[in-house]
């Protein structure tokens, strides 16, 4: 297993899915993680949270990021 940290953004959509390319990415740190979850809510209305996972052999529950 890596000791390299990278985490992914997997989005509950109302209604439908999103195919933003931010959530498709790959982030090397959790703050990074957490604005780009940010911005995946701002952009598109039917995203209501996110969950950042650590991105490793068996993905680990790291947090979720709701609306507000």
């Amino acid at each position: 297993m890596s000791t390299l940290n990278a985490y992914r953004l997997i989005a509950t959509v109302r209604g439908g899915a999103t195919n933003s390319p931010v959530a498709a990415t790959r982030y090397t740190s959790l703050d990074d993680a957490r604005e780009a979850s940010k911005q995946l809510m701002h952009d598109n209305n039917r995203v209501i949270r996110v969950m950042i996972v650590a991105d490793q052999e068996s993905s680990r529950f790291v947090e979720w990021i709701e609306r507000s």
